[in-house]
């Protein structure tokens, strides 16, 4: 009996020792093992557009390498040469471009007109001139005034042609192309920028002096007809007030035309100190 009772015992002890055994490696590896970490944030959506990203460094916001804005670059129309974004737009600077010379040539050609037709009525009125000498010039007198009335025509269409390609633009709010810039890129001076200048302002310049011409030419015919109006008893008062309106107008433009010719020639006085002091041959303005 005691034998059996020594023998349990023992069976006990082995089992307890061998649960120690088992048990003991997991409480090691337990307390070797670190402590559970914390889950990561996650960004939303609402999130990066509460708080967008910077770059880190310059040199990250001056070279572009998010994806997004090269997606965003590669949208945008090719720049061309003249600077445009659009090639609609490019057409419309185009045909403005052509437009605006187009309507000054036939404005000019119709000023021209003018004033040879009023350089052969001088003529007419020459003393000395032989019959066929006047008749030749009464012929050009009458072939000038045809040309001038189609000459008139045409001017008046380009003026309209250029005034719907610039409300167009206006519409699209197109801007149209730059001229050069005075300096270049290094920052010395550019002579193109002054030849193109100095050639605008000479176009200016006779304009305005050919405008003189023409209204001056407008302003003694209008007063020679008030004249011979008012000579005839009085002549007719309605008729009268309508030239005296006429040389009104005709003064007002002469005076804007002496403007324009004096401010002309002011701006390339000024354009030739500028070209001086920027160091800008003088050859560069023949």
């Amino acid at each position: 009996m005691i034998s059996f009772l020594r023998q349990s015992h023992i069976e006990e002890g082995r089992v307890a020792l061998l649960v120690v055994v088992l048990l003991l490696p997991s409480a090691v590896l337990a307390q070797q093992q670190p402590a559970a970490r914390k889950k990561a944030p996650s960004l939303t959506t609402e999130d990066m557009v509460k708080s967008p990203i910077q770059p880190s460094s310059s040199s990250e916001r001056d070279g572009v390498t998010d994806k997004t804005a090269n997606a965003d670059a590669a949208t945008l129309p090719p720049l061309n040469s003249a600077g445009t974004v659009s090639a609609e737009e490019q057409l419309w600077r185009e045909q403005l471009l052509n437009a605006r010379a187009r309507a000054k040539a036939a404005e000019r050609a119709a000023e021209e007109a003018e004033l040879r037709i009023t350089a052969l009525r001088n003529q007419l009125s020459v003393s000395g001139q032989t019959p066929q000498e006047r008749n030749q010039t009464a012929s050009e007198l009458n072939e000038a005034g045809r040309q001038l009335n189609e000459l008139r025509t045409a001017a008046k269409a380009a003026a309209d042609e250029l005034a719907g390609l610039i409300e167009t633009g206006r519409q699209k709010k197109y801007s149209e192309s730059q001229g050069p810039e005075p300096t270049t890129e290094n920052g010395s001076a550019n002579h193109d920028y002054y030849k193109s200048r100095f050639s605008e302002l000479n176009e200016t310049l006779q304009e305005a002096e050919r405008r003189v011409q023409l209204y001056d030419n407008r302003v003694r015919d209008v007063s020679q007809r008030i004249l011979q109006t008012g000579g005839k008893n009085g002549g007719d008062n309605f008729y009268l007030a309508h030239l005296q309106e006429e040389r009104q107008e005709a003064q007002k433009q002469l005076d804007d035309a002496r403007a324009a010719a004096a401010k002309a020639l002011s701006d390339l006085d000024a354009l030739k100190e500028e070209a001086r002091r920027a160091g800008v041959p003088p050859g560069v303005f023949r």
